[in-house]
C-alpha cells in the first residue's frame, strides 16, 4: 500500500466534491417528487371519499384513474433518482479506493457515473410526463367548464 500525504487526500477529496454536489441535487429532487406525490395521494383521497357514492360519475372515475398514472409515475422518478444516488455515493467510495489502493478503477467509475446519469435522465423523464398529465387534466378541466380564458389560450 502506497503511503500518502496530505496534498494526496486533499487531491481526492476535491474529485469527490462534485458528486457530493450532485446528491445535493439529486436529494432536492426527491424531496420535490415526494411532495408531490403526496399531493397526488390526498387529491386521490379526497375523490374516493367522493366514488363511495352510489351516483359515482364517469368523470371522478377518470380523474382517480388520472391520479393513479400520476402516482405511478412519480413513484418510477423517485426509485429512479434513489437508485442514481446510491451509485453517486458507490463511485465516491471507488473514487476513494481508486486513490487509495493505487489501483486503476477508472473505467468502472466512468460506468457508474454515465449509469447514475442515464437513470437521473430517466426519472426527469417520468416527472417530465406527469407534469404534461397534471397540466392536460388542468387544461381540459377549464375547457369544459368553458373559461374563454383558457379556451382562447390552448
Amino acid at each position: 500500500m502506497t503511503e500518502f500525504h496530505f496534498t494526496d487526500i486533499s487531491r481526492v477529496i476535491q474529485l469527490v466534491l462534485a458528486p457530493a454536489f450532485l446528491l445535493t441535487s439529486i436529494g432536492t429532487f426527491l424531496s420535490m417528487l415526494t411532495q408531490r406525490l403526496a399531493r397526488v395521494i390526498d387529491r386521490a383521497r379526497e375523490v374516493s371519499f367522493k366514488t363511495d357514492e352510489p351516483d359515482e360519475t364517469a368523470e371522478l372515475t377518470a380523474l382517480r384513474d388520472m391520479l393513479a398514472i400520476r402516482a405511478k409515475l412519480i413513484q418510477r422518478g423517485i426509485v429512479l433518482c434513489t437508485i442514481a444516488a446510491i451509485m453517486i455515493c458507490g463511485l465516491i467510495g471507488m473514487m476513494f479506493i481508486d486513490a487509495l489502493l493505487d489501483r486503476s478503477l477508472a473505467r468502472a467509475i466512468a460506468m457508474v457515473f454515465v449509469a447514475a446519469m442515464v437513470t437521473i435522465m430517466t426519472g426527469l423523464i417520468y416527472f417530465l410526463r406527469e407534469v404534461f398529465i397534471a397540466t392536460a387534466s388542468l387544461r381540459s378541466r377549464h375547457i369544459r367548464s368553458g373559461d374563454p380564458k383558457v379556451r382562447n389560450a390552448v
